[in-house]
């Protein structure tokens, strides 16, 4: 009898329906912070400031852009907060605008994505981003949707 409950009780529990995440869910756990350019905010164990925005960028890293189409470069600031040396990721920041669009950099331009940072360290990034000529560039995602955590940065 107590054998014939136990199997009762195992099959229920294997074949009750269990909740499954939607993307309504999974959104609505993301923390997302709201900044301004120049202000300083807290990513990943770095200190993060969007230092410079050049719209229609004709040059990087000193040399002229020749690729087709428009480009914004947004300068960044990343200071090493932690007791380690950690891991700066320009896949972190992504352009985007009003129309809710989101550009990743231009690693054709920015070849190297990840630079080591020892701590109390900084860093000044410039991030390349090709964008459609009628773009109207609003601000800059900091993370990812996926990590809980999103810094949104108004340009």
């Amino acid at each position: 009898m107590v054998l014939g409950a136990l199997a009762m009780f195992i099959f229920v529990l294997a074949t009750y329906p269990m909740p499954e995440e939607t993307s309504t869910t999974a959104q609505a756990e993301v923390e997302e912070q709201q900044v301004g350019r120049d202000e300083a905010f807290e990513f990943n164990q770095f200190s993060v400031t969007v230092e410079d925005v050049e719209m229609d960028a004709t040059h990087f890293d000193g040399d002229m852009i020749t690729s087709a189409g428009t480009y914004v470069v947004v300068t960044v600031r990343v200071e090493n907060t932690s007791q380690e040396p950690q891991e700066a990721d320009r896949r972190w920041f992504r352009l985007a605008d009003a129309e809710g669009a989101v550009y990743e950099y231009d690693s054709n331009l920015a070849i190297r994505t990840r630079q080591d940072v020892n701590p109390g360290n900084a860093l000044v990034v410039p991030n390349p981003y090709s964008v459609p000529a009628d773009a109207e560039i609003t601000h800059l995602v900091v993370g990812d949707e996926e990590d809980g955590a999103v810094v949104r940065v108004e340009l």
